[in-house]
């Protein structure tokens, strides 16, 4: 065992005492399992917030809007953490296309060619 010094391990302890709180928190979710709805909202919306400002995409629907149909389209969807973060990543990100709430923005041609 390694010897922390007394700043690590406040940091530590301090950790340990936040990460107890957000299960116990996230144990009282009224959804099930609460694990995959918190890190599947997460995705959702860090995918929202990634694509606003990105010439790539276009976001056209609120994070409110987008809450609001993750809610209701909970048990259709199907989303997991079985298959992990790059199945659910394309998952979430498939859905967000299929809901209009991001488009991906195409590529205009010169006339030219």
């Amino acid at each position: 065992m390694t010897n922390m010094d007394l700043q690590e391990q406040t940091r530590m302890e301090d950790v340990y005492k936040d990460i107890s709180f957000i299960i116990d928190k996230i144990g009282q979710l009224g959804v099930f399992p609460p694990l995959v709805w918190v890190w599947t909202w997460d995705v959702a919306k860090s995918m929202l917030e990634n694509f606003t400002g990105d010439e790539d995409y276009k976001v056209s629907m609120t994070e409110q809007e987008v809450w609001k149909l993750f809610w209701e389209q909970a048990d259709e969807n199907g989303f997991t953490l079985e298959y992990g973060v790059e199945d659910l990543d394309e998952h979430v990100s498939d859905w967000l296309i299929k809901i209009g709430a991001v488009e991906i923005v195409e590529e205009e041609e010169d006339e030219d060619e």
